[in-house]
């Protein structure tokens, strides 16, 4: 081949890696412009970590990707109570207990245990903890605990089970995750379970998305169906381990079941799923001694404040659940920042009713 027609062949590489690189952009940036940016810049545990090494709070809280809500909530608290109450939200997305566990023992304990020379706690002024829960969390898993490698995994934590097991499809959840964060500001970096982003390139495609009868059905009949695995045995021993945690540490415990998209309750799993849930939680709360408050279907949420994915409410959602949880039960947080600061004691926990979800942030089980 002479080196002309080299230089040609290496020319017309160059052009059609450029035309790739553009059509790339240009879908990107498409996408960009239909997907809702809660999909895209989501909180990740890593950042609720971030926070915690930087900040010395007077709430810690720790839940799914439902606890994104409560980052927006703490920033309220923030602004409301002129910087005197500082709240940090850890959102673990996919949640369960065990994977909670693991994260407060693991990541949280040794930043909440840290002494300074004097031998003073680091972050003296963290007197509370909150734990976001729901049914999902009582449930065994499917399969491993994918959550822990892709969100809650340090370095050190990929190299120790690397070097035990080798590469295997558990610990490359870790690479594929970090992989997705460099590339954060891309669309297409996010493409993730969200019904959202499913939503959002049907329609950039033109097809049906009136799918929302079938949807709720679904989501009916998974709740229905979590009658059966609630209170999994696994799952409570990680929440005594939890709760045991936060009380070993002197913090006031306060246990939230957040709040649901009403419509994928059907009258069944209310009177269901929904009453063993609360009995479960109820009689757990009651025995350790700590607060339960059960937002299951007690907010003003409807079902227009929640996402396309059906789980996570929406930032006008978010809006109204800060308001109504802020003039209500967690009207305490406001002053969680001054001394002897604490929940309302004796008050019992709030009964299974009929309201909804939160979360402006997406994620979810």
């Amino acid at each position: 081949m002479s080196e002309g027609r080299t230089d040609g062949t290496w020319r017309r590489l160059l052009i059609a890696a450029a035309a790739a690189l553009l059509t790339i952009l240009a879908g990107d940036a498409l996408v960009r412009a239909y997907v809702p940016t809660s999909v895209l810049g989501l909180r990740e545990a890593t950042d609720g970590l971030y926070d915690l090494w930087r900040k010395n709070p007077d709430i810690l809280v720790l839940g799914s990707s439902h606890a994104r809500t409560f980052h927006a909530l703490g920033k309220s608290v923030e602004r409301r109570s002129h910087g005197a109450t500082q709240v940090v939200s850890i959102p673990l997305e996919l949640g369960r207990m065990v994977p909670y566990e693991w994260l407060l023992e693991h990541r949280i304990g040794p930043m909440v245990d840290e002494k300074l020379p004097d031998g003073q706690k680091k972050r003296d002024r963290l007197k509370h903890f909150i734990l976001l829960t729901e049914w999902w969390d009582t449930c065994p898993p499917d399969g491993y605990y994918g959550n822990l490698p892709s969100r809650a995994w340090a370095v050190k934590d990929f190299v120790a089970d690397v070097e035990t097991h080798g590469f295997t499809g558990y610990n490359r959840n870790y690479m594929q995750r970090r992989w997705q964060r460099f590339w954060g500001a891309s669309a297409f970096s996010r493409i993730r379970k969200s019904d959202d982003y499913a939503v959002a390139v049907r329609r950039i495609l033109g097809g049906d998305i009136d799918d929302v009868e079938a949807r709720t059905h679904t989501w009916q009949q998974m709740i229905e169906d979590a009658v059966h695995c609630l209170g999994d045995p696994g799952q409570m021993q990680a929440l005594e381990q939890i709760v045991g945690f936060a009380q070993a540490r002197g913090l006031d415990t306060t246990i939230i079941l957040f709040p649901r998209k009403p419509s994928t309750w059907s009258p069944q799993a209310r009177r269901t799923t929904m009453v063993a849930m609360h009995r479960l939680m109820s009689d757990f709360a009651a025995a350790h001694g700590v607060r339960l408050i059960d937002m299951t279907l007690t907010t003003p949420l409807e079902d227009g404040d929640f996402m396309a994915d059906f789980d996570h409410v929406n930032a006008a959602g978010n809006r109204k659940f800060i308001d109504w949880a802020l003039a209500g039960d967690l009207r305490w947080m406001l002053d969680a920042g001054k001394p002897a600061a604490s929940p309302a004691t004796g008050a019992p926990a709030a009964p299974a009713g009929d309201a909804a979800d939160d979360d402006a942030d997406g994620g979810g089980p």
